[in-house]
């Protein structure tokens, strides 16, 4: 029984298998969660000091992010914290850019939709919100829209 879990623990530690994540992802994940705490407080400088780490401007200007040396999961954590930071600072362009490259599916749906929503593009935002089956979000576009209108600001 001893040689058999002696071996076993051989194969498992050659293989990679048996360990947990690495010093260096525990330490992206918790820089990661910190730039992603950053943003919830309004800290904008703090995150981005911190996401400096993980994204970069190609030379079109465009946000990337780096992918050497990120697990799967952090890069992931580092698009969701993007994401955040550029909508709350109010990075549409920016942030449409990054959902095209790095969001799929509903997620990036809603983002786009969220965006058109925010530039007041009212009749493109229900179109859009429809056609992802949020027909009450839809609605509330239009009637956001209609409100704004009597009130004179539209």
């Amino acid at each position: 029984m001893r040689k058999a879990s002696a071996f076993i623990v051989l194969a498992c530690m050659s293989l990679g298998a048996c360990t947990g994540p690495s010093v260096k992802d525990l330490q992206a994940q918790s820089q990661l969660s910190g730039a992603d705490q950053a943003v919830h407080i309004g800290k904008y400088d703090s995150a981005e000091k911190i996401l400096g780490q993980y994204v970069y401007r190609d030379d079109r200007g465009h946000l990337k992010l780096k992918y050497m040396g990120i697990s799967s999961d952090n890069r992931k954590q580092a698009i969701d914290t993007v994401v955040s930071l550029l909508w709350e600072t109010g990075r549409d362009d920016t942030l449409k850019q990054f959902a095209d490259d790095y969001l799929s599916g509903d997620e990036y749906k809603a983002t786009i939709c969220r965006i058109t929503e925010r530039q007041a593009m009212y009749e493109e935002a229900y179109q859009c919100w429809n056609k992802m089956g949020e027909g009450e979000r839809a609605e509330r576009v239009i009637r956001t829209e209609a409100a704004l209108r009597i009130l004179g600001t539209e």
